[in-house]
């Protein structure tokens, strides 16, 4: 710890050569407690942002950023420290939409087995690419009452109570092939 204290960017640099050692762990651990004993947070803070980018694997990056975690936090008002939490925050909502999509998916998959229609893997994938939670909602809402899957994706129109989305080129066709009826054998 005494030699990573003496010259932090130079044990920064080794670091970097060093980060799919074995013993990762054990070295980001020295270098993060005398990165933890430096008194300028800004210069404290660029460098452990630094260190995080250079790291050549996954996993040395998730050991870094626990450590982080633990030892300090970036503070406020710096630009390293507003950017990475920032960053964090924008990160954790677009996983926390990411997962609402793919819920609402899900959720109207079921919807439409349990009334019946015969569901295509095209109709499937149709379902689960789709990242446009209005168009999901709206297509969930008509499933409740339809008695086609050609009702439940047809176009948005202006009397849907769900505002129609920007449609990607994807999303504005609706497929027929392959697509059925409940208690018809085709369409």
């Amino acid at each position: 710890m005494q030699d990573a204290s003496a010259d932090l960017d130079f044990a920064a640099f080794c670091l970097w050569i060093h980060s799919n050692a074995p013993d990762i762990e054990g070295i980001l651990t020295v270098m993060g407690e005398a990165l933890a004993q430096d008194t300028d947070r800004e210069a404290r803070d660029d460098l452990a942002g630094l260190i995080e980018d250079g790291l050549g694997s996954e996993h040395a990056r998730k050991i870094w950023r626990n450590l982080m975690e633990t030892l300090f936090t970036p503070r406020r008002g710096t630009i390293v420290g507003d950017a990475r939490l920032a960053g964090q925050e924008e990160g954790r909502e677009e996983g926390r939409e990411e997962g609402r999509v793919a819920g609402k998916a899900e959720q109207l998959l079921r919807l439409m087995e349990r009334r019946g229609f015969s569901l295509t893997e095209e109709t499937r994938q149709r379902v689960t690419t789709c990242s446009d939670m209005p168009l999901l909602d709206l297509w969930f809402d008509r499933a409740i009452d339809a008695t086609t899957l050609d009702e439940i994706f047809a176009a948005p129109s202006s009397t849907d109570r769900v505002p129609a989305p920007a449609q990607r080129p994807e999303h504005t066709s609706v497929p027929s092939q392959g697509l059925t009826d409940p208690g018809s054998s085709a369409n």
